[in-house]
């Protein structure tokens, strides 16, 4: 292990104890240091005293369109969204093991596509025999403005502008529909898991997020009213102004990003809005029948081919004292998958740092990855106040 990553390790660890000790929901597995949150008089959180269920639709339906896609005999029959990570590997095994469809596959390479992603991209297709379209970005460009945005961050660092480092994957909606429209095909489908909440990402930006209403899914608590884009929007143009070392080489590509995250349609057939996730059984699918690879650096099988996660998930816990994690194990307990004990010993597992993957991002975007750790363990923390 290099003397960077032993230095860091030693710096995450001091953090630990004040970020174990955070008042959390008594129910689910959310720290106090959660945008808006809030606890009643038994300590449980607001996200969980407003939660509802997550609404499936009739699974029959799901196999009467699969049917009739079958019966057409046209091949391909669809367009898989398929990044090689976990859900969408499952998903492009379901959509033709078990509903017999002959789709083609297509991904968006914007520069943090992991080696490891695409041999299990390459593993998937060549086991079922799928096509698989890959649009490549222009890769030095966009790992020359993550390096921009990183840089300006850190001279002012704002957990709200954090997403601004995956801005560049966002295209991803654009080519997908552009796709579906060059081959023809009236289906986009997509297993995204619907559990994998972010919202504090938004809220981090001052919005404030939404409360589901009766029949919406639970997915449906990622999306904002207009209000709540346009304060965000007026956030992220307030950070500008602050700190102008934002207006750079990717200024551009993140207002494309925009529009392609908020305004273009994003239309797509959903597996777990018919199925249940069940990670255990994704896992054991993926491992036993496709010797699906998985990272060296963390036990989890999430987000392992996304490049960018090991770096932002780095920075929400030494900042916030949470991730990501905390918040899909706090849906898991609410969908009643998992106990709290379990969400806890979880999410403190898959919260541990990957540097290896820490030093394959800043290799790649030609970063001191030393100068910018020892920035962000510089940072005030939302739990030492």
């Amino acid at each position: 292990m290099c003397d960077v990553i032993i230095k860091n390790l030693k710096k995450y660890e001091i953090n630990e104890e004040p970020i174990r000790s955070l008042k959390r929901c008594t129910k689910c597995v959310l720290p106090e240091t959660m945008p808006y949150i809030e606890f009643d008089k038994d300590g449980v959180c607001n996200y969980c005293n407003t939660y509802k269920k997550h609404n499936y639709e009739d699974f029959s339906k799901l196999k009467d369109w699969a049917n009739i896609k079958k019966q057409s005999g046209k091949t391909p029959d669809s367009l898989v969204s398929f990044s090689g990570g976990r859900d969408s590997s499952f998903g492009l095994h379901y959509f033709v093991k078990e509903l017999g469809l002959k789709p083609i596959a297509y991904t968006y390479d914007w520069g943090m596509v992991t080696d490891l992603a695409k041999r299990n991209q390459k593993k998937m297709c060549d086991s079922l025999g799928v096509k698989l379209i890959t649009i490549t970005a222009d890769i030095t460009k966009k790992r020359k403005n993550i390096k921009n945005n990183i840089t300006a961050w850190i001279k002012k660092p704002d957990i709200g502008m954090i997403p601004l480092f995956m801005a560049g994957d966002k295209q991803f909606f654009y080519f997908a529909n552009k796709t579906k429209k060059q081959f023809k095909l009236n289906d986009i489908l997509m297993a995204s898991n619907p559990l994998e909440q972010t919202h504090f990402k938004s809220g981090f930006c001052r919005v404030k997020p939404a409360v589901l209403k009766t029949g919406e899914n639970s997915s449906d608590i990622e999306k904002l009213p207009v209000s709540g884009y346009l304060k965000m929007s007026g956030y992220y143009f307030g950070q500008y102004l602050k700190n102008p070392s934002y207006i750079n080489s990717s200024l551009a590509d993140t207002f494309n990003a925009a529009i392609c995250n908020f305004i273009i349609p994003h239309k797509y057939l959903r597996l777990y809005d018919y199925i249940k996730w069940d990670e255990t059984l994704i896992n054991n699918v993926l491992s036993n029948e496709y010797n699906w690879e998985k990272a060296a650096d963390t036990e989890s099988t999430w987000r392992i081919g996304d490049g960018t996660a090991p770096f932002y998930n780095y920075l929400y816990y030494i900042i916030a004292g949470f991730t990501e994690n905390d918040t899909l194990r706090s849906n898991q307990i609410r969908e009643g998958m998992i106990d709290r004990e379990k969400a806890l010993e979880l999410t403190y597992r898959d919260n541990q740092p990957r540097f290896e993957s820490l030093k394959w991002y800043f290799d790649i975007i030609n970063m001191d990855m030393e100068m910018v750790l020892d920035r962000v363990n510089k940072i005030p923390k939302l739990y030492n106040k």
